[in-house]
């Protein structure tokens, strides 16, 4: 009997033992997914950032009055009356006219001109705390206003989450393509354009092959993808998702759903945000990473097709 209950013991010991270690592994990785999601909420509560944009206004070719006043063509939620008068030509962008409290940063054109075009660093325009930026879009100059005021972020209720679940970091195949390989991306404005599309990464679920298409922004910046997948419109946002990832090693890469994010237009409809391609939309249901907002909302996915 004595025998008996000294290995009764040993093995609850063991056992003991073994539930000590395990919540170890697993509290190191929930405290770290736990700090990136800290950090993402941080980042998307910045004074100007996503949660601040208060407008999308295109350019005509012509002349553009800017400010707050009730006289101009674009109203901008702060800062003095008039900003200035923008003058576009069909390519120059220029600022005249402008008040004594509005900074500009012409980005990398050479005054007198603004820089828009795509590639080149916008031009930035700021009066008290309105910041205007001045972006491509469709080959056409855009006004984006940021506005730290602005409902989306003055009313923003937090974000939610899936529960954390570490098999949702998965080890995943790289498929490199030929240099020069491109993806047609649509966005939410009905734009088409041609993004680099270094390759693909394949992962198992379920028993099942799954494939996204990558896209990256410079040969130096980290892969990502637009995705939809079988909670989107249910669990999370009907528009997608999306998820960067480190360099590939060895053909390997580690896909963490678990810091998969909504892109801006989830909360915010003055937004250029790019949809998923046909390949990534996936019907396996991805139960991880961020959920759908819960507060006052951007654009739905009723408002807008997803383009083959």
């Amino acid at each position: 009997m004595s025998h008996r209950k000294a290995l009764t013991g040993i093995v609850a010991s063991l056992l003991l033992s073994a539930c000590n270690e395990q919540p170890s592994m697993d509290s190191d990785y929930l405290a770290a997914t736990e700090a990136w999601r800290t950090e993402r909420e941080a980042r998307l509560t910045e004074p100007h950032g996503w949660l601040s944009l208060a407008g999308l206004h295109p350019l005509a070719t012509g002349i553009t009055t800017i400010g707050s006043g009730a006289d101009v063509d674009v109203r901008l939620p702060g800062g003095p009356a008039s900003w200035g008068v923008l003058e576009f030509d069909g390519e120059a962008l220029r600022l005249t006219d402008g008040d004594a409290r509005v900074a500009v940063d012409r980005g990398d054109a050479e005054p007198p001109e603004l820089a828009w075009r795509s590639g080149a660093q916008g031009a930035a325009v700021a009066a008290d705390d309105i910041l205007v930026q001045i972006l491509d879009r469709g080959d056409r100059p855009h006004l984006r206003v940021r506005d730290p005021n602005a409902p989306s972020r003055r009313d923003f209720v937090g974000l939610t989450w899936f529960e954390v679940d570490p098999s949702w970091a998965i080890d995943a195949t790289f498929e490199p393509h030929p240099e020069g390989t491109t993806l047609r991306i649509a966005d939410v404005t009905g734009n088409v354009s041609a993004q680099p599309n270094p390759g693909a990464v394949s992962f198992r679920r379920d028993g099942e092959t799954h494939r996204l298409q990558a896209v990256q922004s410079s040969p130096d910046a980290r892969m990502w993808f637009i995705f939809s997948d079988g909670t989107s419109g249910r669990e999370s946002y009907g528009l997608g998702r999306f998820l960067y990832f480190d360099p590939p090693e060895n053909g390997s890469v580690k896909l963490d759903f678990n810091q998969a994010y909504n892109p801006p237009c989830a909360f915010n409809p003055h937004t250029t945000c790019p949809l998923p391609p046909p390949d990534n939309r996936l019907t396996l249901p991805i139960r991880a990473g961020e959920m759908s907002y819960t507060g006052p909302v951007g654009l739905q996915p009723e408002s807008v097709t997803l383009e083959d």
